[in-house]
Order: structure tokens, then C-alpha cells, then sequence
């Protein structure tokens, strides 16, 4: 149970495209979270105040919130992980007939993943396992965080959810059942999967040491597939100068995450302090 005069944070993040807001929707409909952050929302951006509980996602932040989770122990941090060739094959609704990722991305939130995977408060959801035994992995993170409060099954969360927000609907395009027909898409797009290793070279081995395939037959696949060199929506090349200036903010959020933090428990102290008549 939370005591109320520490309120928690959860932060799910991951590679883009990898189920984050999936899970994000399960946990603000299946939890009892009273710190409601329904947008996609850094964890250097303010939170309800007076909170017990706050949920927020943003993919991408991998890195931030590891480096964040092991100096802050009310944060605990949720990484989705996804086959990569399900993730760069994946679309989002606000850029239609484009892929949205690619594997440099993805390999970015894997090794951030793989550097913070012991620590106590960093727990690794895969998604496979997600959408084929929801109910099971809810306990798992149950079990994880002891402090959570289930307000209803995952597999029941459609049934659960009578207003929807707009940005999970472009996300995940519609609002249904938990399923796994969302694995092995990437069969239909091996033109992308081979511009892609093209591009930043063979999957083969991640594939094999994540139990995503048992060997490297799979590629026979794509022998005789015309590679798609199609640029994705996040750029495929980073540069020194782009690389500095992603850096650069990832120190500012991590200091502006503290001192939101301070401030908060400022706050709450001085709450506490206060007696009635």
C-alpha cells in the first residue's frame, strides 16, 4: 500500500512504436491511478499535484528514465519490448503510407534497456507476451509493484473504457480487445525489413539472443525481396551535431524532473506539518 505521504510515478517508455500506449491504457483503466496523464507526456513535464499515484508514457525516453529511476526511489520505470521488425514496420495514423521508425532507434532503447535491466524499479514488458496473456502479465507486475491497486483485468480493459482519448485512438487505431494479431506483421512489409538492414545491417543475431527467432532461416525470406529505402519519419542517420543537441535536453529534463520533485515533496511536507484545530 502507498503511504500518502509518498506519492509513486510509473513512466512506461520504449522504443517507438513497441506498445507503450497500449500499456499506458491498461494501466489508467485496469489500476487505480488518481494521477491521470491521459497524453504522451516527459518525465520532465509537471503532474497532478496532491497525487498518490501518477502514470504517465513517453517512448523514446529509455535512457532519461533509467539514469532518473536509480537516483529517484518513487519512480519506477516500464520498458515495452517488441520485436524490432514489427517496430520499424509499424505505421501511425497521424503519417499515413509512412514507416514511423527504424532499427537505429530501436537499437538505442535496446542497449539503454540491457545497461538498466537489474535495477530493482526497471521492469522490461514484452509485448508479445503482453497481448497473449494480458491477465498473466498484469500479475507479474502486480507482483513487481506490490503497491498497485487492479481495478479491473487487462484482458476486460475495452470493456472498461467508455471515453477514449483522441491520441490513443491515432496510436493504436482503434480501441478493442487485447490480441495477439498484431505479431508478425512485418511478413508483409520484407521490402522494408531488407532496406532497413541495408541501411544499419542484419538483425540476425539480436533476434536470436532476444528468442525472437531460434536461428537466422528467417532471412531466406527476403533472397529475392527489393529493398524499400524509404526514409522513415524519424531520421535514419544521426549526426555529431543532432546527437549533441539530444543529449543536451536530456540533462536539462533529468534536472528539471528533480527539482519538480523537491518541490513536490516540499510541498507534501509541509501538508503534513500543518494540525487542525
Amino acid at each position: 500500500m502507498i503511504e500518502p505521504d509518498r506519492p509513486r510515478r510509473i513512466h512506461i517508455t520504449g522504443a517507438p512504436r513497441s506498445g507503450t500506449t497500449l500499456l499506458h491504457v491498461l494501466f489508467l483503466t485496469c489500476f487505480d491511478i488518481d494521477g491521470r496523464v491521459e497524453a504522451e507526456q516527459r518525465l520532465r513535464k509537471p503532474v497532478p499535484s496532491g497525487a498518490r499515484l501518477t502514470c504517465t508514457k513517453c517512448p523514446g525516453e529509455v535512457e532519461a528514465a533509467a539514469t532518473i529511476a536509480r537516483l529517484d526511489p518513487l519512480l519506477d520505470v516500464i520498458y515495452v519490448r517488441r520485436d524490432p521488425r514489427d517496430v520499424i514496420t509499424s505505421r501511425h495514423d497521424r503519417y499515413p503510407g509512412r514507416y514511423f521508425t527504424n532499427i537505429r532507434i530501436w537499437r538505442r532503447a535496446e542497449r539503454a534497456a540491457a545497461r538498466a535491466r537489474s535495477h530493482a524499479r526497471f521492469h522490461i514488458v514484452d509485448y508479445e507476451r503482453l497481448v497473449c496473456d494480458p491477465d498473466v502479465v498484469q500479475r507479474e507486475l502486480i507482483k513487481a509493484m506490490p503497491w498497485l491497486r487492479p481495478t479491473a483485468l487487462f484482458s476486460e480493459y475495452h470493456l472498461r473504457l467508455n471515453r477514449p482519448n483522441a491520441e490513443w485512438t491515432r496510436a493504436m487505431r482503434d480501441i478493442r480487445p487485447v490480441t495477439a494479431a498484431s505479431i508478425g506483421g512485418w511478413v508483409n512489409h520484407l521490402g522494408r525489413i531488407k532496406g532497413q538492414e541495408k541501411l544499419h545491417g542484419h538483425l540476425g543475431e539480436e533476434l536470436v539472443a532476444l528468442g525472437y527467432e531460434r536461428d537466422h532461416s528467417w532471412m531466406a525470406l527476403l533472397r529475392d525481396v527489393t529493398p524499400d529505402m524509404t526514409p522513415s519519419v524519424n531520421p535514419e542517420r544521426l549526426t555529431p551535431r543532432r546527437a549533441l543537441m539530444q543529449a543536451m535536453p536530456r540533462l536539462r529534463d533529468a534536472a528539471l524532473y528533480f527539482a519538480r520533485r523537491r518541490k513536490t515533496a516540499q510541498s507534501v511536507e509541509g501538508l503534513s506539518a500543518v494540525t487542525l484545530p
